[in-house]
């Protein structure tokens, strides 16, 4: 009797080196894929070290090309600088201070949403671990996904000094590092939700300051950043319950991403169930895009 051949679906998987010495890996459930610093590439980088588009990736025949889709100076591939070519396993992609290195993944397609990852409950770790164990007894069961907490509460309103001669000055240096953290916030969502708190401390030492200019600036800065944050977190918590319900790891690897720092600041029982769901979203993930030994 003939095999059938098993139907999979191309990913790719990126490893990320960056100028700091951090290191971080991507797996992207698609056959294409943008290297860049606009938010919607799936590898991002700094605007520093990237244009917003910087590399096209794609697979074709098991096989990773790249294309450079700007006029800023070319990557370089194992040191020589190239626009567009082939990307073997093992070669080096270097932009400015960061390097990266790709290659195809097999998604196996048939295997999705039947993980007994998706059963998770939001309960302690060893209540998830049995979940795991007895899965094939409650394949049916209803996956649970505990209520998220708001992302902010009511706004800071005290300022913590007292003296009428430092709010000033503390205002100031806490609004510089609100400006600096909002900076940074497309790449570090925890900067992005700390810059909330701290431009509405700045405002508020402002106020006993009788800095009014200055107040309503900090002011305007805190009430921009949360309606940013406030409307992301309500899209990424709905594409991560769609992502948890068809049984998508890879998906909920990329909601996860922003969700955990943004919500770092909370306790319960939804940050529990997120930090739970992103070390089972990994090894389902690695799961299916291992490949047994002789195949």
């Amino acid at each position: 009797m003939k095999n059938t051949p098993r139907e999979t679906q191309t990913g790719l998987k990126f490893r990320v080196r960056h100028a700091d010495g951090r290191f971080e890996q991507f797996l992207v459930d698609a056959e294409r894929a943008l290297i860049g610093s606009a938010a919607h590439c799936e590898v991002r980088l700094p605007p520093e070290v990237a244009a917003l588009e910087h590399v096209e990736v794609f697979a074709s025949d098991r096989r990773v090309h790249f294309s450079v889709r700007t006029n800023a100076i070319p990557p370089s591939l194992d040191g020589a600088p190239y626009a567009s070519g082939p990307w073997a396993p093992g070669k080096v992609l270097a932009i400015g201070g960061t390097t990266l290195t790709v290659e195809s993944v097999d998604l196996d397609s048939k295997q999705r949403g039947r993980s007994p990852f998706w059963l998770l409950l939001p309960v302690p770790i060893v209540a998830v671990i049995a979940t795991v164990i007895y899965s094939r007894v409650a394949a049916s069961a209803e996956a649970v996904i505990p209520e998220a907490p708001v992302l902010f509460d009511a706004p800071v309103a005290t300022c913590p000094v007292q003296g009428g001669e430092l709010q000033m000055p503390f205002a100031a240096d806490k609004q510089r590092t609100a400006l600096a953290k909002r900076e940074r916030g497309p790449f570090s969502r925890r900067d992005a939700v700390d810059a909330v708190f701290l431009f509405e401390g700045a405002a508020a030492c402002f106020h006993l300051a009788g800095a009014a200019d200055e107040e309503r600036e900090s002011r305007a800065g805190a009430a921009s950043q949360r309606k940013k944050l406030e409307e992301e977190y309500r899209v990424r918590r709905v594409r991560l319950e769609h992502a948890f319900r068809v049984g998508d790891p890879f998906g909920a690897k990329r909601e996860l991403a922003s969700l955990i720092p943004m919500t770092a600041h909370r306790r319960g029982q939804y940050v529990e169930w997120l930090a739970s769901l992103d070390r089972y979203a990994t090894l389902e993930a690695e799961r299916r895009t291992s490949k047994p030994l002789g195949k």
